[in-house]
């Protein structure tokens, strides 16, 4: 009696703490528990997307981006009908095998999402967020050994990763060593990203060992699939592998370079974006802060400015427009808000993927970026 007693107060501290979710470090996927501002992001991305097919249907990033954001936006059944018509022209297609895996695991057909995984991950060999996928989908079959494995080799391709860091923790625990996850998970807190939600998931370990020794596992099977649909897209949103952000400019260098007198006043800067959207990574604002803080220093606070948004190659040319101009929109709207800049003083362009910075590696990151150019004074 003492033992369901105690199994049962377990429950209740795990109800309070679902939206912390095990296994991410990002709110889960059911329609309602994302933002206001990503349920927006996300239905014009899957209009674009739909608009897209509509003009080519053989396109298979159009394809992969419809289903990608209806899985985001917790519309799981969407996504699988969409992949499964276009599932002929694209069942060899490691992209398509690895989209079609995750919104299986979601629906909770683990054993076969993890098949397509792992098939997926003969055909690539360079994407940390199929292996962080697959670690996610092990788990749920209780193949934590494999799952490790799998958490180790997304680290391997994008070292000190808190996301999957966090992910690995929770392996960890649920396969009985609790003390070993949370040590984990207090190394995935050290990086200062996603702070929050992992502090949640180190509280909720750190209450689960000391309440009872079943509590984990009673936890996992009454949440497996908020589990693993929050923990798909935690990662998933990331996109690449990126560094913390590294500020190309402070205040006074940006003052500087877009001064009155220097003949071409132009900076580039790093913005983070999450993946494949116009939302703003908040651990990128800081770069935002220093520009607003130039834009309305002294005699530079009566100039306009051109924010051009661009893209690397990645992806289709009328896509990589349409998220320029999207994300240059974004960096107008956060300068407007947050320095109450006026925004007729900004003109937001994308140039999309036609001004590559390194056009012998047009994938590379440098290519996705944000330049600010001082134009003529404001009236």
């Amino acid at each position: 009696m003492f033992k369901v007693l105690k199994i049962a107060a377990c429950i209740s501290v795990m109800s309070f703490s679902l939206a912390a979710c095990m296994q991410t470090v990002d709110a889960p996927p059911e329609t309602g528990i994302n933002t206001d501002e990503e349920n927006q992001a996300f239905s014009m991305s899957i209009g674009h997307f739909e608009q897209l097919l509509t003009e080519k249907p053989a396109e298979i990033e159009a394809v992969l981006g419809l289903a990608r954001n209806l899985r985001w936006s917790g519309r799981n059944g969407e996504a699988a009908q969409v992949l499964k018509t276009y599932q002929e022209q694209f069942q060899t297609d490691g992209r398509y095998l690895a989209e079609l895996g995750k919104v299986r695991l979601i629906q909770g057909q683990s054993g076969e999402g993890v098949d397509l995984l792992q098939q997926a991950t003969q055909k690539i060999d360079d994407d940390w967020r199929l292996y962080s996928a697959l670690g996610i989908g092990l788990d749920s079959g209780e193949k934590y050994i494999e799952a490790e494995q799998a958490y180790n080799t997304a680290l391997e391709m994008c070292p000190d990763d808190p996301a999957v860091i966090n992910n690995l923790g929770i392996s960890q625990g649920l396969s009985g060593r609790v003390d070993q996850g949370i040590v984990t998970l207090r190394k995935a807190l050290s990086y200062g990203r996603h702070s929050d939600k992992i502090k949640q998931n180190l509280d909720l370990f750190t209450n689960l060992r000391d309440m009872c020794d079943t509590c984990v596992e009673t936890y996992l099977k009454t949440s497996q699939s908020m589990i693993m649909a929050a923990g798909l897209n935690g990662t998933d949103k990331q996109g690449p592998c990126t560094p913390e952000p590294e500020y190309t400019a402070t205040v006074p260098v940006m003052v500087a370079e877009l001064a009155p007198e220097v003949a071409e006043p132009t900076i580039n800067i790093k913005v983070y974006f999450e993946f494949d959207s116009d939302i703003l990574k908040p651990d990128t604002l800081g770069v935002l802060d220093d520009l607003g803080k130039a834009l309305t220093y002294g005699d530079l606070n009566n100039y306009r400015f051109r924010i051009a948004g661009h893209t690397d190659a990645v992806g289709s040319e009328m896509y990589n427009q349409s998220l320029s101009e999207r994300r240059a929109q974004a960096v107008v709207k956060y300068l407007e808000t947050t320095f109450a800049i006026d925004p007729a003083r900004m003109d937001a362009v994308g140039y999309g993927e036609s001004q590559l910075l390194n056009k012998e590696n047009p994938d590379g990151d440098v290519n996705r970026r944000v330049q600010v150019t001082r134009l003529n004074k404001a009236e």
